[in-house]
């Protein structure tokens, strides 16, 4: 009896053994005769990069919010298309007015937007700040900004390609 509790425990540390062998790093086997002994330096190895420890910034997204800041109407109107793997996806004609949301249509057909869909949709100040906080989150953000007035006339927050993201884009913003 005692003799099959020491085989079972010998087989189990046997078990064990071979599952950390089998999980271990590689070692490269010493070079043969054959073979050349490859140089050593007396330096180490560089040490392995660390993540950046912030976010890196959106390109030109300063300088586009304070044109915007600067220059940008209080009251303007423009087309906004959204593109996502998700149900508020389309184009939509917007106003805002004084900074607030006025008016949301269906860019199409001219009907006021579903309520459902209204948080969604985004003013160029919101769509500034959603950027600005999923770019610190370390979120990606791709963007490029009108020259002039520097709103964004096209961002990508996340990776649309991966189905984890959404591409805004603003066309034929004017004043109101």
């Amino acid at each position: 009896m005692r003799r099959t509790a020491l085989l079972t425990a010998l087989s189990a540390l046997s078990a064990a053994l071979l599952t950390l062998a089998a999980c271990a790093p590689s070692t490269p086997a010493p070079p043969t005769a054959d073979e050349p002994v490859p140089p050593t330096t007396d330096q180490p190895d560089p040490p392995a990069a660390d993540p950046p420890a912030t976010p890196a910034p959106i390109s030109g997204f300063a300088e586009a919010k304070r044109a915007w800041e600067a220059n940008g109407p209080a009251s303007y109107a423009y087309t906004l298309t959204m593109s996502c793997l998700c149900i508020h996806r389309g184009s939509y004609a917007v106003e805002v007015r004084d900074g607030s949301l006025a008016s949301v249509r269906d860019a199409a057909s001219g009907q006021p937007s579903p309520e459902s869909r209204m948080e969604w949709i985004v003013t160029v100040d919101r769509l500034l700040e959603v950027m600005e906080m999923a770019s610190q989150l370390g979120t990606p953000v791709r963007a490029t900004f009108d020259p002039g007035l520097g709103y964004p006339i096209e961002a990508e927050i996340g990776v649309l390609a991966d189905d984890s993201g959404t591409l805004y884009r603003i066309e034929n913003l004017r004043p109101l």
